[in-house]
């Protein structure tokens, strides 16, 4: 082990090699790497030091196969059965808006205007915004709150 002792006229020392000191402060290698305030049974041998560094690099290396290979598995698994409901939930959701006639209510240019949904605007599985194709060709983006269901023309023909 190479013990490092403090001093101001020389740069940071390991073994032969001079490195800079990140905060300024010069270190001189002490080579028999002694340390007059430690305890002489405390300290490792230069070989103890390298065994144990051996030891957690090979343990860092396991570890990280280790987690490739669970990131590997949570990939291939399938969504389990609340994130299938959720989806399913959203699937019928869009089955259930595209295609339905509104009514804006906010006001604004668009207000008292009738339109058909034409799909979500976003990417969440609770839509709050949707796309609106207006009569004259245009689509503007609504909030859920901003439009009113009509009712289906099914449902108004069968009555």
């Amino acid at each position: 082990m190479v013990g490092l002792t403090y001093s101001r006229s020389e740069p940071f020392k390991v073994g032969s090699e001079a490195l800079k000191s990140p905060v300024g402060v010069k270190v001189k290698a002490d080579p028999q790497g002694l340390d007059a305030r430690a305890d002489m049974s405390k300290k490792k041998s230069l070989e103890e030091i390298e065994a144990e560094m051996d030891a957690l690099t090979g343990r860092l290396s396991s570890l990280s196969i280790e987690l490739q290979e669970a990131r590997r598995r949570q990939q291939a698994e399938p969504p389990t059965e609340a994130c299938l409901s959720e989806r399913e939930q959203y699937k019928a959701l869009l089955r259930k808006m595209v295609g339905r006639r509104v009514l804006i209510t906010v006001k604004g240019p668009h207000q008292g205007k009738e339109g058909v949904i034409t799909r979500h605007a976003g990417d969440t599985f609770q839509p709050v915004n949707w796309y609106v194709k207006l009569p004259d060709g245009s689509e503007t983006r609504k909030h859920k709150h901003s439009f009113k269901l009509l009712p289906r023309q099914d449902d108004s023909s069968s009555a």
